[in-house]
């Protein structure tokens, strides 16, 4: 009987700590927050790359010569993030206060299919971001640019794949996750929220916009 306590109590702690991590218990990287729920927030963000202006996940880190002899559009890729708050209790009478975004730290993880993929070196950005909270059931919604994968990088991935060293497939490309982690404070709390995005890296055709 004892051992039957025993196993009903471990799966009670496994189901609690999952739940728990569905909550905004998340690791870093993983979508969710922490600290949100402190100050009676819900706290959530979305990563859109974009380059040239249009939505993409594909990473150019090559620069070609276009068909009228011109070489191709290079630049850093960016990214739409897009904050969202929410009140945790939309019938509280208490009002929470402003987040300050303060920095944020991009961490590139290859995927399983690109276990052998050259690795990619984070990116820590600085950049004050200010969130008002919502009242009821209203959601506040704030879109900012930020880096997705910047020249350094992209020049560093093309040195990396063309060594030989690491492995990679048709012109080049891999496969990884993004996860950011924006940092900040609310009422003198730490906050942190995260997102993460897929997208593949290599040679792409950006030419002619």
């Amino acid at each position: 009987m004892k051992k039957r306590y025993q196993l009903l109590f471990t799966i009670y702690c496994l189901l609690s700590a999952f739940l728990l991590l569905g909550c905004g218990g998340a690791g870093p990287g993983s979508p969710g927050s922490y600290g949100c729920e402190d100050v009676g927030l819900i706290c959530e963000v979305t990563i859109t790359p974009t380059y040239q202006d249009k939505n993409t996940y594909s990473v150019d880190a090559f620069r070609d010569i276009c068909p009228d002899l011109t070489a191709e559009y290079f630049a850093d890729h960016s990214a739409t993030a897009t904050l969202s708050l929410r009140l945790l209790n939309p019938n509280t009478t208490y009002q929470p206060g402003t987040v300050y975004i303060e920095k944020y730290t991009i961490e590139f993880r290859r995927s399983t299919d690109s276990i052998g993929a050259p690795p990619i070196q984070s990116d820590t950005r600085y950049k004050t971001i200010v969130l008002t909270p919502p009242s009821g059931t209203t959601i506040n919604t704030f879109d900012t640019t930020v880096v997705f994968v910047d020249l350094i990088r992209k020049n560093k991935y093309r040195t990396d794949v063309l060594s030989g060293q690491y492995s990679s497939g048709p012109a080049y490309i891999n496969n990884y996750t993004a996860s950011y982690t924006f940092e900040g404070q609310s009422l003198g709390k730490a906050i942190k929220i995260f997102g993460q995005t897929n997208f593949q890296i290599g040679s792409f055709d950006y030419c002619g916009g």
